[in-house]
């Protein structure tokens, strides 16, 4: 769980293996731009009172590392947007995220 400053950037992700011998490698990076999820989170208000649609998206795009399109949705009274990312500086690799807002009175 995150808190969201009002100034808010991308979430930086930093992607390590675990060794137990000796020490983690960086296995990539990514950039989760969360903008879409919040400002659709915050113009539906109560999500509990919708059932269950898409109130968002995040396009793939040059600019960004998303495999596919991100969705945003409402779901169970739940807003949630999953991420599938290509991790930057490394040769190969991919990450999915599922996010979840949660504002301040829950």
């Amino acid at each position: 769980m995150l808190s969201v400053p009002t100034n808010y950037r991308p979430v930086k992700l930093q992607v390590y293996d675990h060794d137990t011998f000796s020490a983690d490698d960086m296995m990539g990076e990514a950039e989760i731009v969360i903008q879409p999820l919040i400002t659709s989170a915050m113009s539906y208000g109560n999500p509990q009172m919708f059932g269950d649609m898409q109130i968002g998206k995040w396009l793939k795009s040059n600019d960004n590392a998303l495999i596919e399109d991100s969705i945003v949705n409402i779901v169970d009274g739940r807003v949630k947007q999953e991420v599938s990312l290509q991790l930057q500086n490394v040769e190969s690799g991919e990450i999915y995220v599922e996010l979840e807002w949660l504002p301040l009175d829950q």
